[in-house]
């Protein structure tokens, strides 16, 4: 699987949502594409990954 441009050894089989938390993303602060789809945050508990997924997570910083 690819996630943001790296090869990673993740299970097929992962969700969305596990993916967030094994890499301690904020779901609430990101937008995740896979396969060149944005997937709603409805579906992150249930968008399941396979190992040719590509994914790219996008993180929202605040600032001033």
């Amino acid at each position: 699987m690819i996630v943001n441009g790296e090869k990673m050894d993740i299970q097929a089989g992962t969700t969305v949502e596990e993916l967030l938390q094994k890499l301690n993303f904020n779901d609430n602060r990101v937008v995740v594409e896979v396969d060149l789809a944005i997937v709603s945050k409805d579906e992150y508990s249930i968008k399941k990954l396979d190992t040719n997924s590509k994914v790219e997570i996008i993180q929202f910083v605040g600032g001033g």
